[in-house]
């Protein structure tokens, strides 16, 4: 204990107003360089959207490295103490710390393999615990969701390893939507299928450089049995999932009623 005191003593002498005054200046020089990193980043969202997912997933990797920095270029370069004082110290306080903070330091843990081996990035369309949205920053301990109804939801990344994760585009900008609809039994399949088909190629928000899948199915409800009609596309940006399935929702259920598959009106096939 007595020698623990000692190196704790001997820590605190060398740390003086100057060295102080300078590991503040160096945060702020290193706070304002991220703050325009991160304004950077997002003008070049704006002017080049199609590389969007690059630059946001570049920023975490990039606060990390000048944080790093910055602890680094503190304890070697300001304030420079020897190596027995460094050892005596952080074994000290290390089990303070430890007991203190075992459910943050698996956080960090957990966000460290996240970025090494990542399951999602930023820009990726993700379920976590339960809500599903777009990854919008990934830090040490916590990943931020944005939710289709505005909100921001942030998840421990403990937490986000313990349990599956679903991830819609795994990194790249497009992402299938699926959007099912249900019909008579009578009615003929094959112009349903084309016409759900031409409908969803006339979405401005299709991605046709994949391919538009039209499956055919049935089921049982109600006493009656139905034949349903399953569009499979891709949506040209994530964030435009929600329009891109009501846009699909309007064209196929137009051209279905304007085909007159809702009335009973339309003649059977044998």
């Amino acid at each position: 204990m007595d020698d623990s005191r000692k190196a704790l003593q001997a820590f605190l002498d060398i740390i003086s107003f100057d060295r102080i005054v300078s590991i503040l200046l160096l945060c702020l020089i290193a706070w304002l360089l991220l703050i325009s990193i991160e304004f950077l980043l997002k003008q070049l969202n704006k002017a080049l959207p199609k590389f969007r997912l690059i630059w946001n997933r570049s920023y975490p990797f990039v606060r990390l490295f000048v944080w790093l920095s910055v602890i680094i270029y503190s304890i070697v370069g300001i304030i420079d103490p020897h190596e027995n004082l460094i050892l005596a110290v952080v074994g000290s306080i290390s089990i303070v710390v430890g007991l203190a903070t075992q459910e943050p330091a698996k956080n960090m843990i957990a966000g460290f393999i996240i970025m090494i081996n990542p399951p999602y990035r930023v820009g990726d369309m993700v379920t976590l615990s339960g809500h599903y949205g777009e990854v919008i920053k990934l830090e040490w301990s916590v990943t931020w969701l944005r939710t289709f109804d505005d909100n921001t939801v942030m998840v421990p990344n403990a937490e986000a390893l313990k349990t599956a994760i679903s991830n819609a585009n795994s990194g790249a900008l497009d992402e299938m939507v699926v959007v099912k609809f249900t019909l008579p039994m009578h009615v003929d399949h094959k112009k349903a299928i084309a016409l759900a088909r031409e409908a969803t190629q006339c979405s401005p928000y299709t991605f046709l450089n994949k391919p538009i899948i039209v499956n055919l199915g049935n089921e049982y409800d109600l006493g009656e049995f139905l034949q349903t009609i399953t569009v499979k596309a891709y949506v040209m940006d994530v964030r435009l999932e929600k329009k891109f399935m009501s846009d699909i929702n309007i064209r196929v259920l137009s051209a279905f009623k304007n085909a007159r598959f809702y009335d009973g009106q339309q003649t059977p096939t044998h």
